[in-house]
C-alpha cells in the first residue's frame, strides 16, 4: 500500500469513495469546480491524501490548513472526509492515512490537527483513539443546507 497526495487526475476516485459515506448523495462538482477546489486545498497548504493498492484508491482523507493568530501564529489543521472503501476496512488503511496526515501537519508547523466524527459507534471512536486522537473537546457545528 502507498499513502500519498492525490493528483488532480485522480480526484474523481476520491469522490467515489466519499459517496460511500452513509449520507444522502449529492451531485459532484463540475470539472472546473473540482479543479478550483483541489487548487484551493493545495494552495492553502493542505492536500487530499490517498491510500492506493497499485492504481486502486482504497482510502482517503483531506487535510485543510487554517491560518491562526494564537500559538505564535502557528496554523492548525482539520482532517475531513476520512473514508476507507468498505471491502478494505480493518486492514490498517485508515490508521496509515491518519499517520500520514499527522506527520504532514507536524512538518507543516501546525500546533494541532483535529477531526470530528458524527459517529457514536464505539468501534469508530476506538479507531480514532487508537490512531492517536483524543476525544477531549466538544465539537459544535452549524450546517448550511447539508
Amino acid at each position: 500500500m502507498e499513502v500519498r497526495k492525490v493528483k488532480l487526475d485522480e480526484i474523481k476516485s476520491v469522490l467515489i469513495l466519499i459517496d460511500e459515506f452513509n449520507r444522502k448523495r449529492v451531485p459532484w462538482p463540475d470539472d472546473a469546480s473540482l479543479e478550483e477546489i483541489y487548487s484551493g486545498i493545495n494552495g492553502g497548504g493542505g492536500c487530499v491524501v490517498g491510500a492506493f493498492f497499485g492504481e486502486a484508491l482504497v482510502g482517503t482523507c483531506t487535510i485543510n490548513i487554517c491560518p491562526n493568530l494564537s500559538w505564535s501564529g502557528r496554523p492548525y489543521a482539520i482532517i475531513e472526509n476520512v473514508v476507507v472503501t468498505s471491502t478494505e476496512r480493518n486492514r490498517g488503511i485508515g490508521k496509515a492515512l491518519l499517520a500520514f496526515a499527522k506527520k504532514y501537519c507536524q512538518e507543516y508547523g501546525c500546533y494541532k490537527v483535529a477531526l470530528m466524527t458524527g459517529s457514536q459507534k464505539p468501534e469508530t471512536l476506538h479507531f480514532y483513539e487508537s490512531a492517536g486522537f483524543i476525544g477531549s473537546k466538544t465539537g459544535y457545528q452549524a450546517r448550511f443546507d447539508a
